[in-house]
């Protein structure tokens, strides 16, 4: 009996892995932007997770919790070299965009993060500068939207058909950090 070969590869059902990098302290993290825009997205932290605020009915936004803008960039790291995903805080991403503005392409711009402190919400530190050959030797740049919505558990498709299972699956992620919403208080 023989088993049945394939001629050729076949398409992947999901989105190539691309980690979550968050810079932590004492460990910096240097690399070549790959993305050509950086995005950004208010989120709540509970049940020690980062998640995205929903624009209507959002579970976060209910239990009264701070919401803090996080962006997100694509980065291929020196050491070691692989694709990732970098967390930004505003204070960075602001940095980037303004060497962006007297650049002509944010893809290619090489930047080193660091933290100030030895904390892991201590302030991040970036230094940018461009490599004029780096373009044409970085992978493609990855859906930022689309692979943030696969780390966070949310399927894109499933946002655009349904409004309602999206939140009602945000709210699942919220559940059980102790904060409660109106529903979740008892007489």
């Amino acid at each position: 009996m023989e088993p049945r070969w394939l001629e050729s590869p076949t398409q992947p059902h999901t989105l190539p892995h691309l980690p979550l990098l968050r810079v932590k302290p004492g460990a910096g993290t240097g690399g070549l932007l790959t993305c050509a825009t950086l995005v950004g997205v208010p989120t709540h932290y509970m049940s020690r997770r980062t998640l995205p605020c929903v624009d209507q009915d959002c579970p976060g936004c209910e239990a009264k919790l701070a919401t803090r803008p996080e962006w997100y960039g694509s980065l291929w790291t020196f050491t070691p070299s692989r694709h990732v995903i970098v967390a930004l805080t505003p204070a960075v991403a602001w940095e980037i965009r303004d060497f962006f503005k007297a650049c002509d392409t944010l893809r290619g711009t090489a930047v080193v993060l660091t933290r100030a402190g030895k904390a892991t919400n201590s302030r991040l530190l970036v230094t940018c500068s461009l490599v004029e050959t780096a373009q044409q030797k970085l992978p493609p740049a990855p859906d930022l939207v689309a692979h943030l919505l696969h780390i966070w558990g949310l399927d894109q498709s499933q946002i655009a058909q349904d409004d309602q299972a999206y939140v009602n699956r945000v709210k699942e992620h919220y559940r059980g950090n102790g904060a409660q919403t109106n529903a979740d208080k008892v007489s």
